[in-house]
């Protein structure tokens, strides 16, 4: 059963009589809502305190059983008349419940409260509908943007692109002077050094003692992974430390196609660059339009293709001079294809394989990197 008591606090603290009578009305039937306590001579509505019987009788038992005294109550019992312990009894539970009464949140505090978690609620959802609202706007700008046509390119921007390609690709081409390419040479089951064979290879050619030593800088098959039997050999690289010997067996070797050595037939190439090998690929209509006229044709660094007709020299340099030089050489209209667009793609990208064991990895370079030293047999090379 509840209580709800009127307490009325006075200046004097004397309290005990009023607490007897709540205690022995615990069975009394509740007063109605509303009721005012009276605090200091002011009425105050506040909601009552709800205290079970058990926890009231729990307080008297505390309190009615203290008998030692604070410090300050000793100090004033020294200079005074001695107060009844009764009293001081009284004091001390009558500002012990005011400080409960006093420590209870009332109405306005819980909706100050309220207000609080609302306020600061409202505050974070103003923030994230500012950052949302944000975002969408930025978002909004950026699509406006990418729905936009590309600007249009300068006139000489794709001049410019062709000379730096020229220029890149005549660099590369400096850096395989040295460099002879054999194609047919057949593969051993073995790690065997090929510098032994293409150093008799070489010998023979130049017609010298097949024991002649010649000087390697390096020798190796082409960088990518080694081909079944029935597909033809690797080509063997190798670049020579001396450039007039390497001038020498290219001048030799021009005067034959093919070699027969160790019942194998090879052929001997200068080897270029990717982008040169493209570039004539494409030219291969052009120069077999040459080659049905009679017409003598070579091939220059920065790429170039070079002829002479009436004592005139004519080249294709870049893609768009092919018109003008069929028009000169008086050869009918050829349709080719533009070797700079293919370099701007870019070199095709290796397909994904297996995991390979470490000591096999080291055998098989990199497969993208032997697309660009090593193409498959190129019909160019027979214009070298």
């Amino acid at each position: 059963m509840i209580v709800r008591r009127v307490l009325t606090f006075d200046c004097n603290g004397r309290i005990l009589d009023e607490l007897l009578s709540t205690l022995r009305l615990l069975h009394a039937p509740p007063v109605p809502n509303g009721t005012w306590f009276e605090e200091k001579g002011k009425y105050t509505p506040r909601k009552l305190l709800l205290i079970p019987p058990r926890d009231l009788r729990a307080l008297w038992t505390h309190f009615s059983s203290r008998t030692t005294l604070t410090p300050a109550a000793t100090s004033k019992m020294e200079d005074g008349p001695s107060p009844s312990p009764r009293m001081l009894d009284h004091e001390e539970v009558t500002c012990h419940l005011e400080r409960l009464i006093s420590a209870l949140p009332t109405k306005a505090d819980l909706s100050d409260m309220v207000a609080d978690l609302r306020d600061n609620f409202g505050r974070e959802v103003l923030e994230i509908r500012t950052e949302v609202t944000t975002l969408s706007t930025r978002v909004g700008a950026l699509e406006e943007v990418a729905q936009r046509p590309p600007p249009e390119t300068s006139a000489t921007l794709p001049a410019a692109f062709s000379e730096l390609q020229r220029r890149v690709d005549d660099l590369d081409n400096r850096g395989r002077r040295h460099n002879i390419r054999v194609r047919g040479l057949p593969e051993s089951d073995g790690p065997k050094d090929p510098r032994a064979i293409l150093t008799e290879l070489f010998n023979q050619i130049l017609n010298r003692k097949l024991n002649t030593p010649i000087l390697f800088d390096r020798a190796h098959r082409a960088l990518r992974p080694r081909p079944p039997p029935t597909v033809p050999p690797r080509d063997a690289i190798c670049h020579l430390t001396e450039f007039a010997l390497k001038e020498s067996i290219m001048l030799k070797a021009r005067s034959s196609r093919q070699w027969d050595f160790h019942q194998c037939s090879l052929e001997l190439y200068q080897d270029l660059s990717p982008f040169t090998l493209a570039a004539r690929r494409c030219l291969q209509p052009v120069t077999q339009a040459l080659r049905q006229d009679n017409l003598p044709y070579r091939w220059g660094f920065p790429f170039t293709l070079l002829t002479l007709r009436n004592g005139v020299r004519h080249a294709i340099c870049y893609p768009t001079d092919v018109p003008a030089f069929l028009e000169a050489m008086e050869l009918p209209e050829i349709s080719i294809r533009i070797w700079e667009d293919m370099a701007r793609l870019g070199p095709e990208l290796p397909c994904p394989r297996r995991h390979r064991s470490r000591r096999r990895a080291r055998a098989s370079p990199d497969c993208a990197l032997a697309r660009e030293l090593s193409p498959p047999h190129s019909p160019h090379h027979a214009d070298d």
